[in-house]
């Protein structure tokens, strides 16, 4: 590979190697181990085959995360590993929060949509984390996934439904309680 080559794929990588280690730890239910191993092979693979690497036909994140993808439905596949978080709490492993930053409300949040991602189907798991966590658009998910960006849209749609009826069962109070609290602050509202 030549320097100006070299550069290019290394540019490239340093703009999404976060966005890709991410996906795999959400995917592997915060597995860091397992995700960091992923990743290796990965840019191993993209730098082995980065003379395939076609610009017109996609970009550099959709291509990787293709990668990645792939990667990783081979993973499962040899190893035959879908362990839950359940089933890893109940063995006494408690997986370690993503922080966005450092507020404890937003740390419990975390883990409630940690929670409710890990019961969700892996294909649901997976779209929604392509376009919520990893901000691919439609267009670039389908191309990971090998389909049509209405596919993509309906799967979406259907997914988050499935993310909806998770959370409310999970959290049913806090529901309740955004409820009560929404109808007291029109309340409010209207007696001004």
């Amino acid at each position: 590979m030549s320097s100006d080559t070299h550069k290019q794929f290394t540019d490239h990588y340093n703009d999404t190697k976060d966005q890709v280690f991410n996906y795999f730890m959400v995917r592997l239910n915060f597995n860091r181990a397992v995700a960091e191993d992923l990743l290796m092979d990965v840019v191993v693979k993209a730098y082995e085959n980065f003379h395939k690497f076609d610009e017109k036909r996609a970009s550099f994140k959709t291509w990787i995360f293709t990668l990645a993808h792939n990667h990783l439905v081979n993973y499962w596949r040899d190893s035959k590993k879908t362990a839950s978080l359940d089933a890893m709490e109940e063995g006494g492993f408690s997986p370690a929060t993503v922080e966005i930053d450092d507020e404890t409300e937003q740390n419990l949040e975390n883990e409630k949509i940690q929670k409710v991602l890990s019961k969700m189907k892996e294909g649901e798991k997976e779209i929604v984390t392509l376009r919520y966590i990893q901000d691919l658009e439609y267009s670039e998910i389908a191309k990971v996934l090998g389909k049509k960006p209405g596919a993509i849209r309906t799967k979406l749609s259907r997914a988050l439904k499935r993310f909806e009826e998770i959370y409310k069962k999970l959290y049913p109070v806090i529901i309740i309680l955004v409820t009560i609290f929404t109808k007291w602050c029109i309340y409010l509202w209207d007696s001004y």
